[in-house]
């Protein structure tokens, strides 16, 4: 069997380190800005209601390019298409530190958005070309989710120590040295730098019809803190990107000659489950950073920086179960060890509805927190090898690409909808009211717990329980 006789070289070794490397530029910088916003605000000016759109502007360019992205690494080389998202991420890096204005820091952040959509589905898509099915790929893709749950966090704990000490510049500064490793490093040894294909073919109205609508229901999705769900703004965004989408499913399945995301991908069982599983996974995990971080900050009183630091227990053990994953996979199975997975996050999460205004970090956050740390590290790889089994090798970028939009949108709309369930829950307490803001936060984590919940059935039900071979 091709997989018992393949052998780890140097420059797999090296291949895997460089791309772990990029996929942790993309991590950390999701997480590194948080915690200084408010330094950010205070020397550049930003108005309250602007402020969230240094973290916005990011999210809405790099959700609504990755299928754009993941296309153009099919098309062009995967390699080619990994190290121009590096070299846009990297200049806007530079141009983000030396921000003199609120609207430059924004514009920096768009650019930024735009080289992670171009890094983030290629790193997925190499490891796929690189590391043949089976045990191989199992591990290089723990190793990758290892170092993206290493990534969060040490983005936490950095932004608060960048804005504490040296200034906030320094959060975007730090990926100048990292970016120009990858840059002549990645030129020299990491592999897929061919075309997966040699048509040359481009859907230009499916990549411009999918970027607008994912984009669009981004933003949609992410303003809802400042518009109601029910106004007419977000009803008219919501609108507006579901004719987009609606009319790019049509495009691409009786349109287009060569089109963005081939709808034989969708025809994989195992594919189409792993997506919707990663996207009620990400509304999970976006619960726990959100309102933990806000019940330590605003009811214990805990600094970013100690905030931050709370969170390495959680790292760890997500590294460790991410590396159990596999092996759990090889005995147990994808399927059952995903049920597995996601059933103990959901009662960690089902832990954090025991929260009270008089709680501690160590009796009332660390428990549950370790314990969803577990369930959601066993999965990563599991899931990851669910969604690009049996993609071919001209579709990996895409297949990639669609894992990464789920678990952004996932993410994005799942914390929009727990955050409006907690406030819900918040507004009938008296204002100001503790009691209050730890009852919305319980109700939200019981709600993701729900979600969880039903990972567990679509799990049993849609992925096959296949054993990989040691």
């Amino acid at each position: 069997m091709e997989t018992r006789e393949f052998v780890w070289t140097r420059r797999h070794v090296v291949s895997l380190g460089l791309l772990c490397l990029a996929q942790v530029l993309d991590s950390v910088d999701v997480t590194i800005v948080n915690v200084a916003l408010p330094a950010i605000q205070d020397d550049l000016g930003f108005s309250t209601a602007n402020l969230s759109w240094v973290i916005n502007a990011y999210m809405v360019v790099f959700g609504g390019f990755l299928l754009l992205g993941g296309r153009l690494g099919d098309l062009y080389g995967h390699r080619r298409v990994l190290l121009a998202g590096v070299a846009l991420f990297t200049a806007a890096s530079a141009a983000a530190g030396f921000a003199q204005s609120d609207w430059a820091l924004v514009a920096a952040r768009v650019v930024q958005g735009l080289g992670a959509a171009l890094i983030a589905p290629m790193t997925l898509a190499l490891i796929a070309l690189i590391f043949p099915e089976g045990p191989p790929r199992n591990r290089a893709f723990a190793i990758w989710g290892a170092a993206t749950g290493a990534a969060s966090t040490v983005g936490l704990i950095a932004g608060g120590l960048f804005a504490d000490g040296p200034g906030w510049r320094w959060i975007f500064f730090v990926n100048l040295p990292i970016g120009l490793l990858l840059l002549v490093a990645g030129r020299l040894l990491v592999g897929g730098e061919r075309p997966a294909r040699t048509s040359r073919g481009f859907d230009l109205l499916g990549a411009l019809t999918s970027t607008a609508g994912v984009g669009l229901l981004a933003y949609a999705v992410l303003q809802t803190d400042a518009n109601a769900w029910s106004s007419a703004r977000t009803l008219t965004l919501l609108a507006v990107a579901a004719v987009l989408l609606a009319y790019f499913a049509l495009h691409e399945t009786r349109i287009a000659r060569e089109p963005l995301v081939p709808i034989r991908l969708f025809q994989n069982r195992s594919l189409l489950g792993a997506n919707v599983i990663q996207a009620l996974r990400g509304a999970a995990m976006f619960a726990v950073f959100y309102f933990a971080t806000l019940y330590l900050q605003g009811v214990l009183g805990y600094s970013a920086v100690v905030t931050g630091l709370a969170y390495v227990p959680l790292t760890v053990i997500l590294i460790a179960a991410s590396v159990l994953g596999p092996r759990l996979v090889r005995r147990f199975g994808i399927g059952l060890v995903i049920a597995a997975g996601s059933l103990v996050t959901a009662g960690g999460l089902l832990m954090f509805t025991r929260l009270s205004p008089g709680g501690t970090l160590m009796a009332d956050v660390m428990p549950p927190l370790l314990v969803v740390g577990l369930g959601l590290g066993v999965i990563v790889v599991p899931l990851t090898t669910a969604a690009l089994t049996g993609v071919p090798p001209s579709s990996s970028g895409v297949a990639s690409s669609l894992l990464n939009v789920s678990a952004q949108l996932g993410g994005a709309l799942g914390l929009a909808v727990l955050s409006a369930v907690a406030v819900r829950a918040t507004a009938s307490a008296p204002a100001g009211s503790v009691e209050g803001l730890v009852a919305g936060y319980r109700l939200g984590f019981g709600v993701a717990a729900g979600l969880m919940a039903v990972v567990v059935v679509i799990a049993l039900a849609v992925l096959r329980n296949r054993r990989e071979e040691s």
